[in-house]
């Protein structure tokens, strides 16, 4: 009696080993997949400037908008480079639509205005950023009464080696009056590789 009273002790003890130790070795539940969280500021800013690079200037604006509101407003210095870039991408938008894209009350030259008003000021907060100076040459070169500073801005970053792509070479042969000079940017926008736009 002894002998199976002990049998049925060590059985039982060893069930309650076995049985943490099962629980260990058995795969666990499968537990709920958390939904991924989408950026939809940064995924809406990044679609803004593809739309942009596309020539889709209402669609980038749309989409710069929908990515922060109040665009309008000129922001704080230290506002977000997400806002930054919206705010960018809707100004320049707004010049290769020719003043189409509506961001104040008023006719094109008053949303060109604004365009030109909203690179000014980032161009000054960011004084090394050769991009937004590009831009900013740009929109300058939009208005017939600014384009003489469009020309000079460009030239200084030509002679700074420090023009950020060939557009920018192209744009500076377009406003070269000296047949050399606008000779010597189309060569420059060549060397970049932008052949099929280096027109004057």
């Amino acid at each position: 009696m002894r002998s199976a009273a002990m049998v049925v002790v060590m059985a039982g003890v060893m069930g309650a080993i076995a049985s943490p130790a099962g629980a260990c070795l058995r795969r666990p539940p499968p537990q709920p997949k958390l939904a991924k969280q989408v950026d939809t500021t940064q995924r809406d800013v990044l679609a803004a400037e593809k739309a942009l690079t596309q020539g889709k200037h209402e669609q980038a604006a749309a989409l710069a908008r929908r990515a922060v509101p109040n665009l309008g407003q000129l922001p704080p210095a230290d506002a977000a480079a997400l806002a930054t870039r919206a705010q960018r991408t809707l100004a320049m938008a707004t010049v290769r639509s020719g003043g189409a894209i509506e961001v104040v009350d008023g006719e094109r030259p008053a949303n060109l205005a604004w365009a030109q008003l909203v690179l000014t000021y980032q161009s000054a907060l960011a004084r090394d950023n050769v991009v937004i100076q590009l831009q900013l040459a740009e929109a300058l070169a939009a208005d017939e009464y600014q384009r003489g500073r469009a020309r000079t801005m460009l030239r200084d970053l030509s002679a700074r080696d420090v023009m950020p792509n060939a557009q920018g070479y192209a744009m500076l042969a377009q406003l070269e009056g000296d047949p050399s000079l606008r000779d010597a940017a189309l060569g420059r926008c060549r060397d970049l590789g932008g052949a099929g736009g280096c027109k004057a």
